[in-house]
């Protein structure tokens, strides 16, 4: 079987689109890709200049037609592929008979992104999405149909890692924290301050001076392979998924983030929120332990710092559970099972 899969290639790091990829490969399908975001024209000048970002966005989906008609897929699989046009979707399923899916990820990803997935989803043959709280807003403007397909791990990327002792020092913390700096994530880790707390990620730079997370900031964005490492160093990895903004409200956001399966992947004892999504496919005290208030974090990191055995036995029971039904190799044979094409 041939699929074309259409994602975002990252210069700087491996994102889901690799994930994915590999995982086509290792099921052993035949695979082209295609950068949605193969943009000519930068970005920040095209989106000033209407008639340069439509003649931009008009080579992208002239392109994508043209690599379907020389790679002759079974399946085009898109991740969002927001600079596609319903009509270019369209085109390809009528004339070349290509099964069309669309797997978005990372919901809500702003209102721009929201919107322009509600409009360009109806022209797919399926649609997958990554949490049930996006399939309920689809579904409430009409979008009808689509199915449940999380995140996963790559265990070839997040694994454990045997660190040396200068890594083991460097990266080494009683409880860690990798992602962007929200406002709730701020008022959550403030409650962690009296433990050897690090923090990693964008924006935390722009911290008040005063605040008493300053001391506890180790580094901006980091790419998989440093964080992976720090996962390994770390006696607590802490996953707070939030709300992703103020007009959102927090429980509404269902969503278990790709950090929840790859913290796993790594072998890494994991404190997260208790998303719906995160506590429909794992066992809180089992596979990782979940709280359900920001005040809850504090005892429960003070329990378990003090029981590394108990630690131990819940993150290799966590591993263990990723690996036997949360890889992307079992995702992309969840999705071909789904469309009747496994």
């Amino acid at each position: 079987m041939k699929i074309l899969y259409s994602g975002y290639h990252n210069p700087d790091f491996i994102t889901i689109t690799e994930y994915v990829e590999r995982a086509i490969l290792q099921l052993g399908y035949e695979l082209e890709t295609y950068d949605y975001r193969q943009h000519i024209i930068p970005y920040r000048i095209s989106e000033i200049l209407p008639f340069l970002y439509r003649w931009d966005m008009n080579k992208l989906n002239i392109g994508l037609i043209k690599c379907v008609d020389s790679f002759k897929p079974d399946i085009l699989l898109v991740n969002w592929g927001g600079t596609f046009y319903p009509q270019t979707i369209t085109e390809i399923g009528r004339r070349f008979k290509a099964t069309t899916i669309n797997w978005l990820i990372d919901f809500p990803g702003g209102r721009s992104v929201l919107e322009t997935a509600l409009k360009v989803v109806p022209a797919y043959d399926y649609f997958f999405a990554q949490s049930t709280d996006a399939l309920e807003v689809h579904e409430k403007y009409g979008n009808k149909g689509g199915m449940w397909l999380n995140a996963a791990c790559d265990p070839e990327i997040h694994k454990p890692l045997k660190l040396t002792d200068e890594e083991q020092k460097k990266y080494g913390c009683d409880i860690c924290f990798v992602g962007s700096m929200y406002p709730e994530r701020i008022e959550l880790l403030k409650t962690l301050t009296d433990f050897n707390l690090g923090i990693w990620g964008p924006g935390w730079e722009r911290l008040d001076v005063n605040s008493p997370l300053k001391k506890h900031i180790r580094g901006g964005p980091v790419a998989p392979e440093t964080w992976v490492k720090l996962y390994n160093a770390s006696k607590i990895v802490i996953n707070y998924m939030g709300h992703y903004g103020e007009d959102i409200d927090e429980d509404k956001v269902y969503q278990a983030s790709p950090r929840v399966f790859e913290t796993l992947g790594c072998g890494s004892f994991q404190m997260v929120d208790a998303k719906k999504d995160v506590v429909t496919l794992f066992k809180s005290g089992e596979h990782m332990v979940c709280f359900k208030k920001i005040g809850e974090a504090k005892e429960l990191a003070k329990y378990y710092l003090g029981r590394p055995q108990e630690r131990k036995e819940i993150a290799q029971k966590g591993r263990s559970e990723v690996l036997a039904k949360h890889t992307y190799v079992h995702r992309i044979e969840e999705l071909l099972k789904a469309i009747g094409k496994s």
